[in-house]
């Protein structure tokens, strides 16, 4: 099974653009996976006055692991991803970049389809 980390931009994305993630998610693996945040992403929601997003991930089923290590949001993510093996899902091509550099797999937009970069 994989787990899908997605990051604050991803949820904004697929709300602003009537995307549904589990749809594509379900095209683009084709078999198990599950699908959830850092806690930090949810908090950012709420920084951002976004909470409209928020509980509609909630309500979609969205899983808030609580993982923090003192560290900023995106430090956090990529910590979470090498603990859990996960797989990041973001738009920032900063955090693609350092994620690839660790060895994270990464997940990113490639119009309204998902697109893997392993490097």
């Amino acid at each position: 099974m994989n787990d899908v980390v997605i990051d604050t931009n991803v949820m904004v994305y697929c709300f602003d653009n009537k995307l549904d993630l589990k749809d594509l998610l379900d095209n683009f693996f084709q078999s198990g996976f599950s699908i959830l945040t850092i806690k930090k992403c949810m908090d950012e929601l709420n920084t951002i006055k976004r909470l409209d997003v928020k509980s509609f991930f909630l309500s979609y089923g969205l899983k808030a692991v609580e993982f923090d290590k003192g560290k900023n949001t995106d430090d956090t993510l990529l910590d979470f991803c090498l603990y859990k093996t996960g797989i990041l899902f973001t738009e920032d091509r900063e955090l693609r970049a350092k994620a690839n550099n660790l060895g994270i797999k990464t997940l990113s937009f490639d119009g309204r389809a998902v697109k893997i970069s392993n490097k």
